[in-house]
């Protein structure tokens, strides 16, 4: 990839591609690239993250412009919020959220093909967000904040075998290594997203390093790990799983070890990327997914600064 005038140059193969530096957002990089230090430069000119991306989707390193660099006030209040109540209640609100857009999810696969076992399991999950207590503290509650979250998901993922087909899934969430192709799919889907999650917690002056729920680990960034967890279903999951009934995924698009290759890891990043972009009713506002992960993670910042209410990202299927 090179720059031109204020165009990206793309040579692949021989064939020679365009495109207007105005027009791109983001610049994913996979297998084996080169980049001019010139496409570099107009790509920090245009605010345009450049992401290294590994063979599970899930970003390597990045190239940013150094004003996207976040504000130091915002990052202290981050660290001393972990150890508060302002820690666990954001916590709490995005494990509730992801428990309620597992439920809804659910319950709208049953609506769809008058499952009744699909509905009344997407009620049995929503009540377990609604145990979840307002106020607390992470170092004493975080582990049930936790087991609830992973309940709800081993009920979920149990279930999809009544909408998955067996060639495709397995029956239950498996990483890495993936043992299916629906978690093959899942799973670079995913990184994609904690690609576009990450940027967003960048440029509102977060740290992508101080988690609060998830373990903060030498290299783990764990923040992001728990602010992804309220988009999973409504951006990734419920493409993928419309991948796999309408026959658009096979086993030829993973490898012996269940990693996406080929037309595969084409066909994830296309319909990732096409996701984030679609336009949506979110409360009450036409939305794209990406905007609407953009300004929950600026309420976060808020929240944390100013102790503005914090909402987090629900999703309900008509």
């Amino acid at each position: 990839m090179r720059k031109r005038s204020n165009r990206f140059v793309i040579d692949h193969g021989g064939e020679v591609q365009e495109f207007s530096a105005d027009q791109v957002r983001q610049i994913l990089l996979s297998d084996s690239v080169s980049v001019t230090t010139g496409a570099m430069k107009l790509a920090a000119e245009k605010t345009i993250d450049i992401v290294v991306i590994s063979r599970n989707g899930t970003p390597l390193c990045r190239i940013y412009p150094c004003k996207l660099g976040g504000a130091t006030a915002t990052r202290k209040n981050q660290l001393a919020a972990a150890s508060t109540g302002t820690g666990y209640r954001l916590c709490a609100a995005i494990i509730s959220a992801k428990i309620i857009n597992t439920a809804n999810l659910l319950t709208a696969l049953g609506k769809n093909r008058n499952n009744l076992a699909l509905r009344s399991l997407g009620v049995e999950i929503r009540r377990l967000a609604d145990s979840i207590p307002p106020e607390g503290d992470l170092t004493t509650q975080g582990a049930s904040l936790r087991g609830l979250e992973g309940k709800a998901s081993g009920i979920y993922f149990s279930a999809l075998r009544q909408v998955i087909p067996p060639d495709l899934y397995a029956g239950r969430r498996s990483q890495h290594p993936a043992e299916d192709v629906f978690n093959a799919y899942l799973n670079y889907c995913y990184g994609i997203l904690y690609n576009e999650v990450e940027k967003a917690c960048v440029t509102a002056g977060l740290d992508p390093y101080v988690g609060f729920l998830h373990a903060d680990r030498y290299g783990s960034k764990s923040f992001v790990y728990d602010i992804i967890e309220q988009f999973r279903q409504p951006i990734v999951d419920r493409m993928v799983i419309t991948l796999a009934v309408r026959g658009q995924m096979r086993r030829e698009d993973t490898d012996d070890r269940w990693y996406l290759v080929g037309e595969g890891r084409r066909k994830a990043i296309a319909t990732t990327l096409q996701r984030l972009d679609e336009k949506r009713t979110i409360d009450g506002r036409t939305l794209s997914f990406r905007n609407a992960i953009q300004n929950t993670i600026r309420t976060v910042a808020h929240y944390l600064n100013d102790g503005v209410a914090f909402e987090p990202f629900t999703y309900r299927w008509g």
